[in-house]
């Protein structure tokens, strides 16, 4: 190619420990091919950029891994270079410095090809107009970044229950007859999930043996606001019970529950199950939060207390979802619409004061 390229790799790459960061901006410049006058005219930006104040002066072996990549950056993006090379490098920082990046590299796509390697779902959605998704060092899929994301999460989804998805033994692991006549009611059963032990909690009187959680009939993976998440499970009574509820649950990265209900609220004074294998199916409207990765986990009690009743089997984390918000802003966690806006100018407001 003809052309200048710039990359911005592991934390260290490219830098001298014992050098100052000033020292190591111009070793850096001077590797691109900028004469020592280049860097002089722009080494005020890139400085102002980095915001690391005095430390500039200090060997970067003194650094944090924010103060680090900070400076990193705006070295690597004051070349401006033909194309950019990002490989996972943001992943660290504060979040404000974060942001300005982003906001800087979506103004560079303008005139410059960003290859960046991340797995981070927001910013591949974000900044990306086409996705390239690497399994076992093959490019498994070529496409737009939506389908890209659904795809990645996927394969993560599969590898977490490699170990516990036992879809090919599951007519030795149920009574054959109540295999058959579930396999004839569910067209897709040989594709749901069977739910681990070590996933499971609660008095499991009533089990959740395997589930499914799809939408518009598909496997979810990427979901969007106003999507219908529809999870239907085998579950196994030991006896007949009654009051019988179910819920889910959504937590983030960090498992912080973000939002969840149960059947409670559909004014249902609880559900009789028979003893043995039951069918269940509910659904809820995916609302708008944060794009990000969270998992979901399902659940059976037993009462008529919301807060209060008894857990009969909860599956902890039992899929992942990556939400996504495309052409929309998320301030927070979620958005809550603005009630009323009115602007008053003052002069006016001091007029109607006076003829008073």
């Amino acid at each position: 190619m003809d052309g200048r390229i710039s990359a911005l790799l592991e934390l260290g790459a490219g830098f001298n420990p014992e050098f100052t960061g000033r020292e190591n901006v111009y070793l850096n410049t001077a590797i691109q091919g900028f004469s020592e006058k280049d860097t002089d005219e722009r080494f005020q930006k890139i400085a102002e950029f980095a915001d690391i104040g005095e430390f500039i002066d200090r060997p970067v072996k003194t650094y944090s891994s924010g103060m680090y990549i900070r400076l990193a950056f705006a070295a690597a993006v004051s070349v401006k270079p033909e194309i950019l090379i990002v490989d996972e490098a943001l992943s660290v920082g504060d979040i404000f410095f974060q942001q300005k990046c982003m906001t800087h590299m979506q103004k560079m796509m303008e005139g410059c090809t960003i290859v960046l390697v991340s797995h981070d779902m927001h910013s591949i959605i974000n900044l990306c107009d086409r996705v390239l998704l690497l399994e076992n060092g093959q490019v498994t899929f070529d496409g737009t970044p939506v389908e890209g994301v659904s795809q990645y999460t996927k394969i993560l989804h599969d590898e977490h229950f490699s170990g516990s998805k036992e879809t090919t033994e599951r007519a030795d692991i149920l009574p054959q007859d109540v295999a058959e006549k579930i396999t004839d009611l569910v067209a897709d059963f040989s594709e749901w999930v069977r739910v681990p032990d070590k996933n499971r909690s609660g008095v499991e009187q009533v089990i959740i043996e395997s589930l499914s959680i799809t939408s518009q009939g598909k496997p979810i993976n990427v979901v969007q606001q106003g999507d219908i998440v529809s999870i239907r499970m085998l579950v196994h009574a030991t006896t007949d019970m009654d009051e019988i509820i179910f819920g889910y649950n959504i937590k983030d990265r960090v498992g912080n529950a973000l939002f969840g209900e149960n059947s409670l609220c559909l004014d249902d004074l609880g559900l009789h199950l028979e003893a043995g294998y039951n069918l269940v199916e509910y659904s809820f409207r995916w609302p708008e939060v944060y794009p990000y990765k969270y998992t979901i986990t399902v659940g059976i009690g037993q009462g008529l207390v919301s807060l209060g009743h008894v857990v009969q089997c909860w599956a902890h984390d039992i899929a992942s979802i990556t939400a996504v918000t495309p052409g929309r802003s998320i301030h927070g966690m979620f958005n809550n619409d603005l009630e009323s806006l009115s602007v008053s100018p003052v002069q006016q407001v001091k007029e109607s004061a006076s003829e008073r």
